[in-house]
């Protein structure tokens, strides 16, 4: 593994190449300069992944000056070297939140040991931040959708009350009277809403569920017919159902579910070309290696899952968009409730199973899904 570049900021040109020499028989390329203000332009340009910085430098800039401005450009562990330090020093360097203190003279191993520890120091706080980010967004996100859940729950009664209404006034009313058509437009809008309540309370996972033993092949078989509907002209929906796929424990309707919403997005990726869609069902042997890529959830117990794929050779995803798919409404259409993926990774999170994306920009997008297997009780 290449080790970083370290700047050595230093206005004694003898220590410096000390300095230098050490690190260099150690690995680390290195860059040198006797000035705050060099130091700031380097660090612009460069981008070292460590600074050891004299106090004292050549030029109008001393080295707890230049290291604020560093620090002002970007994240990286900073050591100071001086011969003095009092506490009013001490009281500035600790601004620039430097990684260690290395006061001269000191000895080659001194230096080299202090290097690797701050290294692998800084690692670590950067890995705990992003953690922490990682964290906060998930309790973010948990809250959201504790939020959506209620207030879908809540909407959808106030659908169920307008759609009956309308249900009644078509029952009772006159044969073909003259606002049937306004009645009808309400009851086709109710239903749509209803709708994107169902997603929403399946992306929540507030969802009620009826889980059995379940046929992923089964399923797909059955609608088929349905999935070929969205193709456009001169596409096919290709099928690899090998025999002997176990069972799954899970709603039938909602699986129904996630396969529409990945066809249909694996439908819009075609664009207006032809193309082709592989849907495939098998089962496979899960490794912690494997598991490790699967998101968004990728604490799963390595063992025997039954898998479902849906493939396309569409316009494909860059890594900015993979790592938004899964967000509630976010959508690369122009026009779009961005509710698929989100709904999909609520199903499939309640059935204790992980979705695996891969894609490539201009090649395709393969999207498999893995649900614990169960032996199917005779």
């Amino acid at each position: 593994m290449q080790k970083p570049l370290v700047l050595i900021v230093e206005d004694d040109d003898m220590i410096a190449g000390r300095i230098a020499e050490t690190l260099g028989g150690a690995g680390y390329p290195t860059a040198v300069t006797d000035t705050g203000e060099e130091a700031v332009r380097l660090v612009r340009e460069s981008n070292p992944g460590l600074v050891l910085m004299d106090i004292w430098l050549k030029g109008t800039m001393d080295g707890i000056q230049a290291a604020g401005c560093i620090r002002e450009h970007g994240d990286m562990p900073l050591i100071y070297l001086t011969a003095y330090m009092d506490d009013a020093l001490i009281q500035r360097a600790k601004q620039t939140r430097p990684q260690a203190y290395l006061m001269k003279p000191f000895r080659p191993r001194e230096l080299l040991a202090t290097v690797e520890v701050s290294l692998h120091r800084h690692l670590l706080e950067k890995q705990q931040r992003e953690l922490e980010s990682r964290i906060q967004y998930i309790q973010k996100m948990k809250s959201l959708g504790t939020m959506a859940g209620a207030i879908a729950h809540h909407f959808n009664n106030i659908l169920l009350v307008i759609l009956g209404n309308a249900e009644m006034i078509l029952e009772i009313a006159e044969p073909d009277p003259p606002f049937r058509h306004n009645v009808e437009e309400i009851r086709t809008a109710c239903n749509k809403a209803k709708e994107i309540t169902t997603q929403i309370l399946a992306c929540t996972g507030h969802f009620p569920t009826m889980p059995v033993a379940v046929d992923l092949k089964s399923i797909i078989r059955e609608i088929g017919p349905v999935l070929e509907l969205y193709l456009p002209q001169g596409s096919v929906i290709q099928y690899n159902l090998p025999p002997g796929v176990g069972f799954i424990n899970a709603d039938a309707g909602q699986i129904k579910q996630v396969v529409m919403n990945l066809v249909i997005n694996a439908v819009e990726s075609l664009g207006n070309k032809s193309g082709a869609i592989t849907i495939s069902t098998g089962e496979m042997d899960a490794d912690h290696a494997f598991l490790t890529t699967v998101r968004p959830n990728n604490d799963l117990p390595a063992g025997r899952y039954a898998f479902l794929e849906v493939a396309d050779n569409g316009c494909g995803m860059d890594a900015n968009t993979l790592n938004q798919i899964f967000d509630p409404f976010f959508t690369t259409k122009l026009f779009g409730r961005g509710l698929g993926l989100s709904a999909v990774q609520g199903i499939v999170g309640n059935y204790c199973g992980g979705i695996k994306v891969q894609s490539r920009p201009q090649v395709g997008t393969t999207i498999t899904i893995l649900f614990p297997k169960i032996v199917r009780q005779q």
